[in-house]
């Protein structure tokens, strides 16, 4: 039977990946190079879902760190290389993931990826895990002019699917996502096993576990 939705678009970090680990590590590493003690994971946590940018700054302002332009390019390509090195060793799937875009898959359903990545580092992403064949369009970082919280990556992935926003769901775990689900006017299913925390924005579904394979409602029968 038809899913109730005819695309349905996951967030990445904290979404469909828990890459905490690898987050952690590599802002240890930055903030090393910088003579910096590493922050708490727990806290790494809270500075995951507004794209890498914003991620280092929230780091660099936690240890109390003032850098000068040059400064931060190189504690960023320390970041970056460290991240590529770690290539996932510290991350994992969320248990589910791949039964669950194979069942997406098999009803016809259009999947979609909206990220605050690159697109480059997101496809890699997928690919290390066996399911970026899944994904039918990817909105990065730098593929709209405006990336979450605004609803553009959304939009986007819908005029390549040519669906309406009343046809799609989009899966985060944040308000960084629920608010450019709501701007976009599509429903928000909410990953509570995520990086963020839901406090302002209204969730059609909440998502414990992928394994509750029924948590995409079908298509009532006329």
């Amino acid at each position: 039977m038809p899913l109730k939705y005819r695309a349905i678009i996951f967030d990445l970090d904290g979404t469909l990946v828990d890459s905490l680990g690898d987050f952690h590590h590599a802002a240890t590493i930055m903030l090393q190079s910088i003579g910096h003690d590493s922050i708490p994971a727990d806290e790494v946590k809270s500075f995951i879902g507004n794209g890498q940018e914003m991620f280092i700054a929230r780091c660099l302002v936690r240890v109390g760190a003032d850098l000068t332009a040059q400064q931060l390019i190189d504690a960023t390509k320390v970041f970056e290389r460290a991240y590529d090195e770690a290539d996932g060793q510290h991350s994992q799937l969320y248990d589910g993931v791949d039964e669950l875009l194979a069942q997406i898959k098999k009803a016809g359903a259009k999947i979609g990826l909206c990220t605050n990545r690159p697109v480059a580092r997101a496809r890699k992403i997928l690919a290390g895990y066996g399911i970026d064949h899944y994904f039918d369009e990817i909105a990065g970082f730098e593929t709209v002019e405006n990336p979450k919280p605004a609803p553009d990556p959304i939009l986007h992935c819908l005029r390549q699917f040519n669906y309406a926003p009343s046809q799609t769901l989009f899966i985060g775990d944040s308000d960084v996502d629920g608010e450019a689900a709501h701007r976009a006017g599509v429903e928000f299913a909410f990953h509570t096993q995520g990086f963020g925390s839901l406090k302002s924005q209204p969730c059609q579904l909440l998502i414990d576990h992928y394994t509750m394979i029924d948590l995409l409602p079908t298509e009532e029968k006329a």
